[in-house]
């Protein structure tokens, strides 16, 4: 299976055995569509097998990392119907289907670096979670913001516990608070920080490591780790997916009508001293 050329809202580049994947998205944010996960699905079946590409770089174009979800496509799922018995479910289809693209990343044989510009919201923690190396910019900003939506993290969330650990997670998550690099670097998030004007010699120097390292053995390096590393796997992925969509069924609808008109959902509670 060959690298496909054109891809919907990804633009790729080569330049030499390095992959660079641009979410081209910047009028919103890189905020990723249905469209968008499944090109990077397709993407990632082809460099299982791809022998030539030994550093794959995934990027956002306008100076912002990727703003989670779309939006519109978020509001969509909201206000989907129930499904009648029997039938399948679209909106937990189109949620599994982002855990299955970040299985398939975890998997692949290159090196995977993620460059972080701006926001990297929601599910860009998910690729964060999945990459080799994350180099970040100053004035990065991350969350893990689902539960003030009334949903949870459910696809991102496993791969986000095994990057930075259980209470690192629990707590950023239940929290829904935003952080910044000292933050994402102390939990182990990133790996490095740099200025907005060192971010392509940070990139640079990453590379230059990795070309000093065997492709062959990078690969077989990559796959024992990960088999002595704990394996998340299809049922955990899967009843992530149901525990999404009772929620947003739930309390998830209350949440998006208050997210669309701009004011805060019915749970919200001040512990602020009168």
């Amino acid at each position: 299976m060959s690298i496909p050329s054109e891809l919907t809202d990804l633009k790729l580049t080569r330049r030499g055995a390095a992959l660079f994947i641009t979410l081209d998205r910047p009028q919103a944010k890189n905020a990723l569509t249905a469209e968008m996960v499944s090109g990077l699905s397709e993407l990632a079946d082809a460099l299982i097998a791809e022998t030539e590409v030994r550093v794959v770089v995934l990027r956002g174009a306008g100076a912002t990392f990727c703003a989670g979800g779309d939006v519109k496509d978020f509001a969509k799922q909201m206000m989907a119907p129930d499904p009648a018995p029997g039938e399948r479910d679209p909106v937990r289809d189109a949620n599994r289907a982002f855990g299955t693209l970040l299985q398939k990343l975890d998997a692949i044989p290159q090196v995977f670096v993620s460059v972080v510009e701006g926001a990297a919201f929601g599910g860009a923690m998910g690729f964060l979670s999945v990459s080799d190396v994350v180099i970040a910019a100053e004035g990065a900003r991350y969350s893990l913001s689902e539960a003030t939506l009334g949903i949870p993290p459910a696809q991102i969330g496993p791969f986000v516990v095994r990057k930075i650990g259980l209470f690192n997670a629990r707590r950023l998550a239940l929290t829904g608070a935003r952080f910044e690099n000292d933050t994402a670097l102390s939990v182990g998030l990133i790996d490095e920080r740099v200025s907005a004007a060192d971010i392509e010699l940070a990139l640079k120097n990453w590379l230059n490591d990795v070309g000093r390292c065997d492709p062959a053995a990078v690969a077989a390096t990559k796959a024992l780790m990960n088999r002595a590393a704990a394996t998340i796997d299809d049922a955990q992925l899967d009843a992530a997916a149901d525990d999404f969509v009772r929620c947003l069924r739930g309390q998830g609808r209350a949440g998006a009508m208050a997210f669309a008109a701009r004011q805060a959902p019915p749970w919200v509670e001040d512990f602020s001293d009168d």
